[in-house]
This record gives C-alpha cells, sequence and structure tokens, in this order.
C-alpha cells in the first residue's frame, strides 16, 4: 500500500499481540543472555488463550533460532515449550499479583502513538483484518505483524510459519470468528 493511502481502515486496528511479543521477547532474550532488541520473534492470533509463537520465524541476531547456541542444560524443544505456556499465562499471572496489567497496555499505546506521529516504521502485531495469504479469511482480525507509520497500519506483513502454525493460526481465527457469531 502506497504511504501516501489515507484509507480510513489502516487508522483502525487494536493492540494485538505486541505486549505478549513484547514479554516474550524480553524474557528470552534473559534466557539467552542476548538484549531484547535481538529477539525477533512473534506471538500472533487471538490475545488470548489461542494465541502462539511462530517459533519457525524466529531469529537472534539474525540467526535462526534453531541454529543459534541454546544455554547448557536445557533443549530448545524445553524453551519453546516452556515459552508457550508462560506467554499464554503472563498476563492473568501479572494480573492475580498486580491486580491489573495497565502499565504493559499503556506502554503499547505509547510506542503505537509514536511510531505513528514520528512515522516511524516500526512492526507490531496489532489486530487487524488478516491478508488473504494467511489463509484464514479477511474478515477475520487477529494479531499479525505490520508496519504502522504515519497513515496508521502501512502495510501488513506475512509472517512465513510452518504447517502446524499455519493450523493455530486456523483455529485462532475460528475462535474469534465463533466468538464474534455468538455475540460473546
Amino acid at each position: 500500500m502506497p504511504a501516501s493511502s489515507t484509507r480510513a481502515e489502516n487508522l483502525i486496528f487494536g493492540s494485538g499481540t505486541v505486549l505478549d511479543t513484547a514479554r516474550l521477547r524480553y524474557q528470552l532474550g534473559k534466557r539467552l543472555n542476548v538484549a531484547l532488541q535481538d529477539v525477533h520473534v512473534y506471538v500472533i492470533g487471538e490475545h488470548g488463550d489461542s494465541e502462539f509463537i511462530v517459533w519457525s520465524s524466529a531469529f537472534i541476531g539474525g540467526i535462526a533460532l534453531t541454529e543459534f547456541p541454546i544455554p547448557e542444560g536445557v533443549t530448545l524443544e524445553q524453551i519453546q515449550q516452556e515459552y508457550a505456556e508462560l506467554t499464554r499465562k503472563r498476563g492473568n499471572n501479572i494480573l492475580e499479583r498486580k491486580g491489573n496489567t495497565s502499565y504493559g497496555i499503556s506502554t503499547v499505546v505509547c510506542q503505537l502513538v509514536d511510531s505513528i506521529l514520528r512515522d516511524e516504521k516500526q512492526i507490531f502485531p496489532v489486530s487487524a483484518r488478516a491478508d488473504f495469504n494467511y489463509g484464514v479469511g479477511s474478515e477475520i482480525v487477529l494479531g499479525l505483524p505490520c508496519i504502522i507509520s504515519s497513515i496508521g497500519i502501512e502495510r501488513q506483513l506475512v509472517l512465513p510459519r510452518n504447517a502446524h502454525e499455519q493450523r493455530l493460526l486456523e483455529e485462532s481465527a475460528s475462535k474469534l470468528n465463533e466468538a464474534y457469531n455468538s455475540g460473546t
């Protein structure tokens, strides 16, 4: 989509899985002993129980996670299992401990606003209608990586995913579609 586009649909999006992705990057960076800026991985789908980590597209400092040196005493599969569970439960854990999670979402909103006001063109997994290349229909709104600039969603990116991750995305989309159709 050209940068000069001002279609209203570019301006309408939600925080999606930005916070979940940020929490994952922070925790994974700590585990691998690298700065979170060097952790490139996304949580996509519904912001909730059916969200998932796209491990097949994960990179650490330009190196595929599958090739990155994992700390001794743990396997990549163990890390993936641990963080998949942690990512889904993190918000609830914070809510139980603190009584709210308003600081995290406030930070996300500030980052999104800054990216718009400064035309930063940062990539965030915001809630947006799915590109047809995701194969879940164009009426489904999911947390998916998008370039956020002065026009809002400048462009949605199609994140490479394996067959298992595609099934998870379809399940997440189906869950959201059922909730929408039931009115809940």
